[in-house]
């Protein structure tokens, strides 16, 4: 298939499953995965020969896709918020990802062979390493859909970033022990120094010098389209250059996304820019994770992992075992316990750390020439498949069972309350403007009024059952009702350009001050 039509169908594709999972409240994420896999068994089974045309190979990945979803969640990633869990986070993205590669390659090791099940040792510690870093998409859009403490999602937000960076370049260091690397001098513990230093400080150097270069270009002009296309350069070339310079090309592009979105947005960028640089890398990640997520089914040969059945599921519990023992063991270190309870903390990060698209590429990178790449691949993929069908549709009920959050049909009741206490203010308005133009006699006032009052009390009786705080739902309701106006007045200046009423200098700078009030309700907001 000509890779043009592959990239639309697979667009469209993404687009008819988002909606359907929308409509049936199913995961977006496993259900790309569940419909790729359905695909790649029809292909399999009655099309052996037909070639999709788009695969996930390393240069798709590693040069596409993996920068704009690195950049786009790090564009959003408020340092205020990263230093209130800053300790959690680095603890799991670098100790973390090292104590949880040994322990699950030791537990691997030590279950197969005890079972006498026949795997090298090289694929279980390479698989071990792979299958490090963390991709909990889908699992933080669930955290936000139920209003899980904010800190629970920073912390499994900012360890999926930088732990990445971090399993690639262990991923470096160990094909390179095991000799399958581009090194061939001879690994020692100053070269393992040199090439960990500047992976990480190179790429902190080149990403942080772009990120802040651009952020200061951006202060210079105000153009959205400009100003895109400068942040554009700032994932794709902060990329670019640290792999060009061998370092890290995952840190560089966070590095740079980081200062981009705190020091470029904030300071540099208008409301209405803002929101339109947003936008667009909201739409990137979108059909990045689109086509990784369809990608991952499609790639995987089901019939080649029932074979691998039992090392499949033993590096998966090994992985979760792994990192359940590092963090209920470096839990006190880490000083997130205000988010949830010990155990429910533990749980929660476990179970979340879902394994993605960096995992199955950093699989397929391994070199053609290496013996044992296609069961490394298999075993790579299975571990990363049953992460993603397992745990993600998993965590809703989880989440329920520990009490973190709120549940959807708490949310559900919440939204009624709030209409029904809507709807009652805006009766009572009426009500008392039919009384100030005498259209209501005063005794038949007095009955509707304490009609309305018992219902409001009966109201605020049942958001009590419900543990919502009534006032709450009206402060929320509130800021939806100035959010919506707010967007009408901006349609209105709009409106008034179109009709020649005013200049676009004119419209532009009165749409910029309602972006900036719209952009401050949203921020107040979130705070509450």
């Amino acid at each position: 298939m000509n890779i043009e039509i592959a990239v639309i169908a697979a667009l469209l594709l993404a687009s008819v499953v988002g909606m359907v999972a929308q409509r049936l409240r199913l995961p977006y994420t496993v259900s790309l995965v569940f419909v790729g896999l359905a695909c790649a068994v029809v292909r399999d089974r009655f099309f052996a020969d037909f070639d999709p045309g788009l695969h996930l190979t390393p240069q798709l990945l590693f040069t596409v896709l993996l920068p704009a979803l690195v950049y786009e969640a790090a564009f959003h990633l408020e340092l205020r918020h990263f230093v209130e869990t800053w300790r959690a986070v680095l603890m799991l993205a670098v100790p973390g990802v090292v104590v949880g590669t040994g322990l699950t390659f030791a537990l691997s090791w030590g279950v197969l062979s005890a079972f006498g099940v026949p795997v090298h040792w090289q694929v279980l510690l390479l698989a071990a390493t792979i299958l490090a870093a963390t991709d909990p998409v889908g699992v933080l859009a669930l955290l936000r859909e139920v209003n899980a403490p904010r800190r629970l999602a920073m912390i499994m937000e900012g360890e999926s970033l930088l732990n990445d960076g971090i399993a690639i370049v262990a991923f470096g260091v160990v094909i390179t022990a095991v000799g399958i690397g581009p090194h061939h001098g001879g690994i020692t513990v100053g070269w393992v120094a040199g090439f960990l230093t500047w992976e990480v400080v190179g790429a902190v150097l080149i990403g942080g010098g772009l990120g802040l270069g651009l952020s200061w270009l951006t202060s210079t002009i105000d153009d959205h389209l400009i100003e895109i296309t400068l942040t554009t350069i700032s994932a794709f070339g902060s990329f670019v250059i640290a792999e060009q310079a061998h370092a890290s090309g995952i840190i560089a592009c966070l590095v740079a996304g980081v200062l981009s979105g705190n020091v470029g947005a904030t300071y540099g960028m208008s409301a209405s820019t803002r929101v339109a640089v947003t936008s667009f890398w909201e739409y990137a990640a979108f059909v990045a994770n689109s086509i990784v997520f369809l990608l991952v089914g499609l790639e995987t040969s089901p019939d080649r992992l029932l074979r691998i059945v039992v090392p499949v599921v033993v590096i998966w519990l090994a992985m979760l075992v792994a990192r359940a023992l590092f963090i209920a063991g470096f839990l006190p270190a880490m000083g997130p316990q205000r988010v949830a309870s010990k155990k429910g903390l533990v749980a929660v990060l476990s179970w979340g750390g879902l394994r993605g698209g960096v995992a199955m590429v950093l699989a397929l990178s391994v070199p053609r020439t290496y013996a044992f790449r296609q069961p490394l691949i298999d075993l790579v993929f299975g571990a990363v498949l049953l992460s993603i069908l397992a745990q993600a549709p998993t965590m809703p009920l989880l989440l329920r069972l520990l009490g973190i959050g709120r549940d959807r049909r708490v949310a559900q009741s919440a939204a009624i309350l709030r209409t029904r206490l809507r709807a009652l203010s805006q009766a009572e308005h009426y009500l008392e403007r039919q009384r100030e133009v005498g259209a209501v006699l005063p005794e038949i006032y007095e009955e509707l009024r304490e009609e309305l009052t018992r219902r409001r009390q009966d109201v605020e009786i049942e958001a009590q059952a419900l543990r919502v705080d009534a006032g709450a739902v009206l402060r929320e309701e509130q800021s939806e009702l100035r959010r919506q106006l707010a967007i009408v007045e901006k349609e209105s200046v709009r409106q008034a350009f179109a009709q020649g009423a005013i200049d676009e200098q004119l419209m532009r700078r009165l749409v910029r001050e309602i972006d900036d009030r719209i952009l401050a309700l949203k921020a107040t907001t979130e705070e509450t």
